[in-house]
């Protein structure tokens, strides 16, 4: 029993590696593979959380153990409290591949229909819930881990949570694989795999509607300040001419793009600075969207994007982040905000309705760093978006693999979507992302300066964009309830 649990560990520990910047995408198929042997033989329903919760442990733990640092780094809190809080995260993470065993080792079905239909529907649909619950974390579901693979060429059907259900449901046909001496129905099984590659192959080369010319030049200005000069309000002045500076030889393109909270104060407070800018830009006939921070007549401040020159127009965050743009349960955890002292630690949401901003005619729908995760989030700007931005400070988490699996999941958005997107960060990674996902540009990290390129906008229908997830969602249910009755029948049949 003690060799299971330290197998599932082990797992845990080296599913990080299927997503960026490692990419050793295969592992999100023969992990879920390994997981089933171990349930497989294990010898009570505890033994079974136990592997599912040591699993998860550590996978959370290698996966977003980059938590720790903004909380200790920036937000000056104890080492010991911020240890706790990334702890506390991935202990209540881990409590979803626990109850997965759980589910698992209770479900007396035939084994082709435990591995096959309900293992992949039940991962699935906690990785659904725990995007969910409290604000949502979706970080590291499986499905990101195929983005530059040909099953995300799947994506446009069935999103990110369609291929998490893909990836478990391949583990489970390597299983049945094993477990099968005839070779024909090894073959099948196997082939199945091939299969649903080719698929993915296939459609890589659906094109999705059309692009829209001409062209937009772009310049993504990586201002690079670190966190502790940004904040500093006696530097905001030098900071502005920093990025100024940074600017002033790409004011002949379509549209200068500068990070989140690039100008780190109130619109109200630089009025006359905002108005010198935006006099500069309709001069050179161009657009600049940058990161700043808004507040309304009931003293409400929000984390904001503002578009000044030819356009203009203001959006408003409207999916936060726990703990770092907001504090959950204020009133009993309020003690908290005596040891964290992040910046953006009381802000406000903006309205549901999403914000389209128009560039040279085009139709931008713009995100702030945590909202481009969110798959359904972003399908409320499509069918109309022709470009999406999305605009990210992620110099919180150091030179950490958040920095690639924050970009990984926008490249997932999209394919999903079939559309541009311009990946602007502070520090980096700040990308140019055409609309099958791939990256055309991108700047190394820890670095001032800006890249310069060309986007075209693109148009057009996929079936996610009309269906989200909800197809991935019924199959699941469908898959849960084919169990249910199969047990029930058994049940009846055995009396």
């Amino acid at each position: 029993m003690i060799y299971r649990f330290f197998a599932a560990l082990i797992l845990g520990a080296l599913l990080p590696l299927a997503f960026a910047p490692w990419q050793c995408s295969l592992l999100a198929i023969l992990i879920p593979c390994g997981l089933i042997f171990l349930w497989h033989y294990s010898r009570s329903i505890l033994e079974a959380m136990g592997i599912g919760f040591a699993f998860g442990l550590t996978f959370f733990a290698t996966g977003v153990y980059w938590i720790y640092y903004s909380i200790y780094t920036y937000g000056h809190s104890p080492l010991w409290l911020a240890y706790l809080i990334m702890i506390l995260l991935c202990v209540v993470l881990a409590l979803f591949p626990a109850f997965l065993g759980l589910l698992l080792r209770s479900t007396v079905v035939p084994l082709w229909l435990r591995w096959l239909c309900v293992y992949p529907s039940l991962w699935v649909l906690l990785e659904g819930v725990r995007a969910i619950i409290g604000s949502g974390f979706p970080w590291l579901s499986l499905g990101y881990s195929q983005t530059n693979t040909p099953l995300a060429g799947l994506a446009p059907f069935i999103g990110v949570y369609g291929l998490s259900w893909l990836c478990v449901f391949m583990g489970g046909l390597l299983f049945m694989a094993y477990q099968n001496k005839r070779w024909p129905l090894r073959i099948i099984l196997l082939g199945t795999i091939g299969l649903l590659y080719g698929l993915g192959y296939g459609g890589k080369h659906i094109p999705w509607g059309g692009s829209k010319p001409p062209a937009l030049s772009v310049a993504l200005v990586q201002g690079n300040v670190t966190q502790d000069l940004k904040w500093d309000p006696l530097r905001l002045g030098k900071n502005l001419e920093h990025y100024l500076q940074l600017t002033q030889n790409h004011l002949d393109t379509d549209l200068i793009i500068w990070p989140e909270a690039a100008i780190p104060a109130e619109i109200n407070d630089i009025i006359p600075t905002l108005d010198h800018m935006d006099a500069v830009l309709k001069k050179h006939h161009t657009n600049l969207l940058t990161g700043i921070i808004d507040n309304d007549v009931n003293n409400h401040y929000y984390n904001a994007l503002i578009l000044l020159g030819q356009g203009e127009g203001v959006y408003r965050k409207r999916h936060l982040v726990p703990f770092g743009e907001y504090l959950p349960l204020q009133r009993w955890l309020s003690a908290l905000l005596q040891y964290w002292q992040l910046p953006n630690a009381s802000l406000s949401a903006g309205p549901k309705t999403p914000t389209a901003l128009m560039v040279n005619g085009v139709n931008v729908a713009p995100f702030i760093c945590y909202e481009i995760i969110f798959p359904g989030l972003v399908r409320k700007s499509l069918p109309a978006a022709e470009l999406l931005v999305t605009i990210s400070d992620d110099a919180w988490f150091g030179d950490s693999p958040a920095l690639s699996q924050h970009l990984q999941m926008a490249q997932m958005r999209s394919i999903e979507m079939a559309r541009p997107q311009l990946f602007v960060s502070n520090s980096g990674i700040t990308a140019i992302v055409d609309h099958k996902g791939e990256i055309q540009k991108r700047l190394p990290i820890d670095d001032a300066i800006v890249l310069t390129g060309n986007v075209i906008p693109h148009q057009g229908m996929t079936p996610f964009i009309y269906y989200g997830s909800w197809p991935v969602w019924i199959v699941s249910v469908l898959c849960l309830l084919l169990a249910l009755g199969r047990w029930h029948w058994n049940k009846k049949t055995n009396r």
